[in-house]
């Protein structure tokens, strides 16, 4: 069965007393935070896993207001073989736990959402779950249906994830948000991982026109002087190029 982990979120906050008077907490910054399920089927069983989702564990998760949207993503081009990627949206942690317990209760008419992903899971070789906290401002803008999603993973240099993030939202954002990059890119993401394989420290997603899109936007961060300072903090790379599956995408 696939196992939808629960992270409870944590702050850590000095109380400074000054006679008789207690501070507040700072409240805790809620940001989305999302779900990353990548698959490989049986040979010959995608189309069998993906009649799951579309019959079956679709209907129950539009039902479910907690989840902002859900995507179903195929590989175009990775580094390593995968069949698909489902990622699941959710406003912040409490608003995953609110979904997971909508599913839980909601009526047995038909299979429970447990028993489909068993279903889904007996069709697989393998899968693995990985979750993210999205750390860019959020993107206001819609982007057009049919572009390649880019998935870029990245480990960075022990104990630069501060000034790793900074340099992501002061200057490559703020570079990414120029018109002529916007027509190659037109969304740019960053989050950090809350649960990830092999180490991962950050997850990047791109939507572009093209590979041709892709090709040219990197040639153009690897020679912006602004960005060097944060691709030097990168110490290894993986990108998976990705598209939606039509017809399958929730909300």
């Amino acid at each position: 069965m696939i196992r939808v982990a629960v992270f409870a979120a944590a702050a850590a906050a000095a109380l400074g007393l000054a006679e008789r008077h207690v501070a507040a907490q700072p409240p805790v910054e809620s940001r989305e935070v999302r779900q990353l399920v990548t698959f490989r089927f049986l040979p010959g069983q995608t189309r069998a896993a993906l009649d799951i989702y579309r019959t079956g564990i679709l209907p129950i998760y539009r039902g479910v207001e907690s989840m902002r949207t859900v995507r179903l993503l195929g590989e175009v081009e990775s580094p390593e073989p995968l069949d698909l990627v489902v990622v699941t949206h959710y406003a912040d942690m409490a608003g995953m736990d609110r979904a997971n317990q909508t599913m839980r209760g909601l009526p047995a008419d038909g299979p429970t959402i447990g028993q489909l992903y068993q279903q889904v899971a007996d069709l697989s070789l393998g899968h693995h779950d990985q979750f993210i906290e999205v750390l860019s401002p959020p993107v206001m803008a819609g982007t057009p249906d049919g572009l390649l999603e880019v998935l870029e993973f990245l480990r960075v240099a022990p104990g630069s994830q501060g000034a790793f993030e900074r340099q992501m939202l002061q200057i490559v954002h703020p570079w990414e948000e120029d018109h002529a990059t916007r027509q190659l890119v037109p969304r740019t993401e960053t989050a950090r991982f809350l649960l990830a394989d092999d180490g991962w420290d950050y997850l990047r997603t791109y939507a572009v026109r093209d590979l041709a899109s892709w090709q040219a936007y990197s040639t153009a961060r690897a020679r912006h002087p602004a960005v060097w300072a944060a691709n030097r903090l990168v110490e290894q790379r993986k990108t998976m190029i990705l598209r939606e599956l039509p017809d399958m995408r929730v909300r």
